[in-house]
């Protein structure tokens, strides 16, 4: 159900988008009276993507006895409903992506909370057998070649990265216009059936004959 209600919420702004724009402009924090949140590359952002589920259950462990942990995982769990869970297609890999710049913010905040785990007692073996495989998977992607628009951009936990809504429709039917055609039909006659089953339950039955 999650797929579907982001496909229907996609194809409500088909029609406010008119053209693709791009996606995002460098802009400092608005409130950087919170913890700063160093920048990641792009290729990082791709590698440790994969770590968030590694990631997230240690600074959840700790959090409690963490004031800057636990910034950082409120502001991080925050970011990535913005990013609506990377679920758009393109989020991390394309710059054009309405939803990269939130991307860098959320896997910024990945790479800040693990690196605030490596120094807290109760967490560090853990978080530093992560980081070890982070880094064996980040020298395999090559990161310190891979730089985007964004890897000079800084975070912080008192302000939100936010995707230009006006813009992602636009992006998908750009990029994946026949795909996009597809799922919008199939979105269309999902909600149908739904809607239709739910009036059959509801209806009331006539058991005259």
């Amino acid at each position: 159900m999650k797929s579907l209600h982001l496909v229907l919420l996609l194809l409500l702004l088909v029609p406010i988008a008119p053209s693709v724009s791009h996606a995002h402009g460098f802009d400092a924090p608005e409130d950087q009276s919170g913890y700063a949140i160093p920048s990641i590359d792009h290729a990082a952002m791709r590698v440790i993507a994969p770590y968030r589920d590694r990631i997230i259950p240690l600074a959840r462990q700790a959090a409690a006895t963490d004031a800057e942990l636990s910034a950082l995982l409120l502001h991080n769990q925050m970011q990535s409903a913005n990013c609506l869970w990377l679920l758009v297609p393109g989020s991390l890999t394309d710059e054009e992506n309405p939803f990269n710049e939130c991307a860098h913010a959320d896997m910024a905040g990945l790479k800040a909370m693990l690196e605030r785990l490596s120094l807290l007692p109760q967490t560090q073996g853990a978080a530093r057998a992560v980081i070890s495989d982070l880094d064996h998977d980040m020298v395999l992607a090559g990161t310190s070649f891979v730089l985007c628009a964004f890897a000079k951009e800084s975070f912080n936990t008192a302000s939100q990265v936010r995707p230009d809504w006006g813009a992602v429709s636009a992006y998908l039917v750009d990029r994946y216009g026949s795909v996009f055609g597809l799922a919008a039909a199939l979105a269309a006659i999902c909600l149908t059936g739904i809607l239709t089953l739910r009036w059959l339950r509801s209806a009331p039955i006539d058991r005259r004959g």
